[in-house]
């Protein structure tokens, strides 16, 4: 029998310190910047590190959502932020939607998982195919998809962890 895990979000210190305090298995959040749910007070890398250092001291993951469409005017600030990501936080996956971001994390020296957001629109078996060789280990697959859906996607490759989001 698989037991569940426990990914909690966190939008602000005080979202994060109440999952660790619940025992999640891992938490996820977002940065300041390169950030989908804005709205959220999210985090500078500084705040994020001190967490982190907590979260890993308790055992919990941390993910890091990088959410947000990246323009080609961004790339050399993206590519900085993912380097102090790399250096101060050292998050265990990589939560993204730009396919571009896979390989400049790789080049940054991210050495953790990479996870293709619900926003990066995995929506068919090819998609999938295409994410594995970007070394992507999970798939995070549109909250629209049907149970059967899900089902489908998962036959077509057994190695890959499928994660429906979270219904909004």
């Amino acid at each position: 029998m698989t037991i569940p895990k426990i990914l909690a979000p966190a939008g602000d210190t005080t979202s994060f310190l109440a999952a660790i305090a619940a025992d999640a298995d891992a938490v996820y959040c977002g940065l300041k910047i390169f950030s989908a749910r804005m709205e959220a007070d999210n985090f500078s890398v500084d705040e994020l590190a001190r967490l982190t250092c907590l979260a890993k001291s308790r055992g919990i993951q941390v993910y890091v959502a990088l959410n947000s469409m990246i323009k080609e005017d961004e790339l050399e600030k993206v590519s900085g932020i993912l380097g102090k990501l790399c250096r101060f936080v050292d998050p265990d996956a990589l939560i993204i939607q730009d396919l571009s971001l896979a390989p400049l994390a790789r080049a940054a020296g991210f050495k953790g998982a990479l996870h293709l957001s619900t926003l990066g629109n995995c929506t068919f078996p090819a998609g999938l195919a295409t994410a594995a060789k970007l070394d992507f280990t999970r798939v995070v697959l549109p909250r629209e998809f049907t149970i059967d859906e899900i089902k489908a996607m998962a036959a077509h490759f057994g190695k890959m962890k499928f994660v429906p989001a979270k219904q909004g």
